[in-house]
Formats: C-alpha cells, sequence, structure tokens
C-alpha cells in the first residue's frame, strides 16, 4: 500500500495500535480493509445500536464512550464501552438483532466497521480472531453477572415482601409457602407438628389509652420476646393485628406447652418502653395444637385459634391445649 492509499484511511498506524480491539494485529495485515470504513462523530444520547432497527456493524469507540442498556425480566442493566473497546460483534457474527440498546454517553468519534468487511479482517488475522473470543468471554462473563445480580434482586424483593415491616417477623405470605411445606413433610412422614395461635390480651385498650404509637411499640417488643423464647426451627408469623401463630415442628404437645409457659411468662415479666416515656407491661394467652392426619394449614390453625379462643374466655394470661377430641385443657 502506497502513502497516498494510506493517507486515506480513517485512522493511522498510531491510533490504530492503541485500540484494543486491535492488540497485537498487524496494521498492514487490515489496512486495505480500512479503506471502507467510515468515522462517525455521536453526541450523547444518539442511538447507534437499536435491537428493533438492528444494522449489523461493529462500532470501534475512539474517543469518548458509549452505554450499552439492556432490559432483563423488565429491569434495566446499563455499561460503558470506552475507548479502543467496541459494541456489535455479537449482531454482526450471529447474524440476529442485538440485546441491547447502544448510546453516546458522551461525545464521541468512532470507527464504523460494516459486518462483511469485520467477518473478512478475521480470516485475514489470526490475532484479530483471539481479540474477539477475548471480548465475547468478558460480554458472557458480565451477562452472567448481570443475571445473578438479577435473580439476587429478585429473591431480595420476594423476601423483603415476607416480612413484617414492622415487627420483622414473616408474614402471612411466608406462612403460605412455608407452612404449608412443613406441613406436606409431617403429613408425608408422620412427624410430629404443634401449632401456636397467640395474641396481646386487651390490645385495644393499649390503643385507646395510650395511642397507636404505644401499640406499635407493644407488638414490636412482644414479637422479639417471641423470637428470643423460640427455638431456630420455631417457624413464627405475625398472623394479623395483635395475633400471631406459631409452627414447631418435631415437637410434641408436651414439649410445645413447656415452650408456650415460657413465652407466656417472659412476655408477662417484659417492662415495654412506650414512646411516651411509660413503662407497661401486657399478658398473652395461647393457643396449642398438635398435627392429625391428613391435617391442612387451615384445620391446624382454626384448632390452635379456637384453644386460643377459650384460653381467652377463661380468664386469658394462660395456655389452653387441645388435643384430639379430648376437651380443652387450661394451663
Amino acid at each position: 500500500m502506497n502513502s497516498e492509499q494510506i493517507e486515506t484511511l480513517p485512522i493511522g498506524r498510531a491510533e490504530f495500535a492503541t485500540l484494543e480491539i486491535f492488540k497485537n494485529v498487524s496494521f498492514e495485515s487490515l489496512a486495505g480493509y480500512l479503506l471502507g470504513c467510515e468515522i462517525l462523530f455521536a453526541q450523547p444520547g444518539d442511538l447507534l445500536i437499536d435491537p428493533e432497527h438492528p444494522n449489523h456493524r461493529l462500532i470501534v469507540v475512539l474517543d469518548g464512550m458509549l452505554e450499552v442498556k439492556f432490559q432483563p425480566q423488565g429491569s434495566t442493566f446499563s455499561v460503558t464501552i470506552s475507548p479502543g473497546h467496541c459494541a456489535g460483534e455479537m449482531s454482526v457474527f450471529d447474524d440476529v438483532k442485538p440485546n441491547g440498546y447502544v448510546f453516546a454517553k458522551e461525545p464521541s468519534r468512532l470507527l464504523i466497521i460494516e459486518a462483511s468487511t469485520v467477518l473478512a479482517m478475521i480470516h485475514a488475522s489470526h490475532d484479530l480472531c483471539l481479540n474477539f473470543l477475548h471480548i465475547l468471554s468478558q460480554r458472557v462473563r458480565n451477562n452472567n453477572r448481570v443475571v445473578c445480580e438479577e435473580e439476587n434482586q429478585i429473591r431480595s424483593i420476594e423476601e423483603s415482601s415476607k416480612i413484617d415491616v414492622l415487627t420483622g417477623l414473616h408474614n402471612r405470605r411466608w406462612l403460605e409457602d412455608m407452612y404449608t411445606r412443613e406441613m406436606s413433610r409431617s403429613n408425608a412422614g408422620n412427624f410430629q407438628l404443634t401449632a401456636f395461635m397467640l395474641d396481646i390480651d386487651l390490645f385495644k385498650s393499649v390503643n385507646d389509652t395510650y395511642g397507636h404509637l404505644a401499640g406499635d411499640q407493644v407488638l414490636k417488643t412482644v414479637a422479639q420476646t417471641i423470637q428470643e423464647s423460640l427455638r431456630p426451627s420455631d417457624m413464627p408469623v405475625r398472623y394479623g393485628g395483635e395475633e400471631f401463630s406459631v409452627f414447631l415442628p418435631g415437637t410434641s404437645s408436651e414439649s410445645a406447652r413447656i415452650i408456650a409457659e415460657r413465652l407466656r411468662r417472659n412476655v408477662e415479666r417484659t417492662q415495654i418502653a412506650l414512646p411516651s416515656g411509660e413503662n407497661i407491661q401486657v399478658t398473652i394467652s395461647i393457643g396449642i395444637t398438635e398435627r392429625v392426619a391428613n391435617d391442612t394449614v387451615r384445620s391446624i390453625i382454626e384448632r390452635a385459634d379456637q384453644a386460643l379462643y377459650y384460653a381467652k374466655e377463661n380468664g386469658r394470661n394462660r395456655i389452653c391445649m387441645s388435643i384430639g377430641n379430648k376437651e380443652p385443657s387450661l394451663f
């Protein structure tokens, strides 16, 4: 190639050598292919690659910065492309529409290489082929990272939606999933399973006397006491209002009664500091039942709730156990 031809090239030897995409590639081996390429000057916000209108070309960033935006599962992620790197290679190699939008992030000078020229350049240079393999492996790793971040974000949102904001306990949405799994496991293996329903005695009078902020503080304190009084394997839930439920996997009714009494006593002894500066104490009533054959989450909770009602009707601040067809037992 003579000097007159080189002067018509979109980029010279010195700039060619600085570009990552052409690392270790002989300038002479590709100079002829560059003759038909053009330089594009883009302004911030210019759309350069549009999945809905693919143009199958490689964009090499000479100066400036590009931004790639894609939307997996409804979320938006973006990555930037700096000088020396490129965009559009996937649609060139696969002849499919791109999976993201590419914009100019800042004023940019770009080398545009049509798909047919890119493929011819790869055939002409083994080193360029290796560079593209390296770029593609980076793209795959980046996509995997984004997918993992998206999945982690979804899991985080799902978990957050199953937590009661006020008390920090799990809520009814979590109950429907986890209690159903535990009930199925216990029924299938004929494992012991005991359930509590409990609520705060005379909670309405707390709200009426001290206000709803005081009521919130009582709920938070009782929830904390529940967590501290149970074992790691137990499954407490804020069922609604001032009512809570607990599944105790692998637990006999007698062991459950001991745990319930510890919980009742701990709540009774706890001093609750209200926003007003006053300290009050509250009590709870607890209904206990155990799993029977073919139980469902609904049926076992209903029996525990009936036992809870019996405890409240018979003095409050006490425990009622309802086992099978036996008369309810008060403690």
